[in-house]
């Protein structure tokens, strides 16, 4: 890559810092920027992003956050495209969360088979769109206590692939185009001091869904996750991150609701679906620690499998990677960083990752 364009990417949030910090005399704030990252899923993506920051209280009430609601259009070197809208929305006193998305993509993508076996040299490409919308809304029963519904719609369709070819071949559920409509219900307990980089606390969630043939799906299963995070400072602001995350699914499970190993918010170095099944788990643990100004940096190292039943679980078959990045503070106050990340399992699964946010 170019110097210059290298530095541009850099530090071109730096140039939009300003923008970034909340306007305290103005009730709603809005930025439009551009768009730049990379991982092994899309290669380089450029886009659009436009934000709008709120609070639906006065804005000095500190116990409630900034709501936010987020519209991207990305483009990538891989002739993939995506838009979406995303939003937060935090009511008076944090009693109720919002959490809404609606994202439409033209997706090009590799496939490997299914399993904890499958072979590198197997990859091949195919080709779906994908639609969906997703809400959930929690309410507070404590301090640290929510509970909440939610639903899930996937609507995919365009599903192109070879005849003959290894896809074409393998048996699993959604091969071609179909809907699912997913209900459920979850339970989460927060404790971590900042949603972005915390430095203690402890984050769990729970969630139930269930998809019903007949209504609106073409297939019936059901899906649990569990996800449980842990921060401690060990060192001034130097902090150990540790996620256990399990993904589960059982019943007529179609092919984008399986799990899938990998990704810059997993595995990192294994392609996001480098392994897919019924179901995966994973244990990530990560040490981050200030450098200078606004720079940090962060080594980490995971393991996970997908499995498709609990009894195929086994040690011969677990994944490794390990890495590491530096963060770049672009929302100084809130600690929302611009990261960079080198993942590494071996010499076919590697890669870059450069995104906002955190991994967990």
């Amino acid at each position: 890559m170019p110097l210059k364009l290298l530095i541009l990417i850099l530090f071109l949030p730096l140039l939009f810092s300003a923008q970034l910090r909340p306007d305290t005399t103005r009730k709603v704030n809005y930025l439009v920027i551009p768009t730049l990252f990379r991982t092994p899923e899309t290669g380089w993506a450029y886009g659009l992003s436009g934000s709008l920051s709120f609070k639906t209280t006065e804005r000095r009430d500190t116990l409630t956050r900034v709501s936010m609601v987020q519209v991207i259009g990305i483009f990538s070197e891989r002739q993939q495209n995506i838009q979406s809208v995303d939003a937060t929305i935090y009511f008076p006193k944090e009693r109720y969360i919002l959490y809404f998305n609606t994202t439409h993509s033209y997706f090009p993508d590799k496939f490997w088979g299914i399993g904890q076996y499958s072979r590198n040299e197997s990859e091949e490409k195919y080709v779906f769109e994908n639609f969906n919308i997703s809400t959930h809304i929690k309410r507070k029963f404590s301090r640290h206590l929510f509970f909440g519904v939610l639903e899930d719609f996937q609507n995919i369709f365009k599903v192109r692939y070879g005849e003959g070819s290894l896809m074409d071949s393998t048996f699993f559920y959604g091969k071609s185009n179909y809907n699912v409509l997913g209900l459920g219900l979850s339970a989460s307990y927060d404790t971590r001091n900042s949603t972005f980089w915390p430095t203690k606390g402890v984050f769990l969630q729970t969630q139930f869904t269930t998809y019903n043939k007949g209504f609106v799906s073409d297939y019936s299963f059901n899906k649990w996750t569990l996800e449980a995070r842990l921060f401690k400072r060990v060192f001034r602001d130097h902090v150990i991150a540790c996620q256990l995350y399990n993904y589960y699914t059982f019943g007529q499970t179609p092919f984008r609701s399986m799990a899938t190993l990998g990704g810059a918010g997993n595995l990192r170095g294994f392609y996001q679906g480098r392994y897919r099944d019924n179901s995966m788990y994973s244990v990530i643990a990560e040490y981050r620690a200030p450098i200078f100004w606004r720079f940090s940096a962060c080594v980490f190292g995971g393991f996970g499998d997908v499995y498709g039943k609990p009894r195929n679980i086994n040690s011969g078959s677990v994944k490794y990677s390990f890495g590491g990045g530096l963060r770049l503070s672009i929302l100084e106050k809130e600690k929302l960083n611009l990261r960079i990340d080198y993942g590494y399992s071996d010499a076919y699964n590697k890669g870059f990752y450069f995104t906002i946010g955190e991994c967990f």
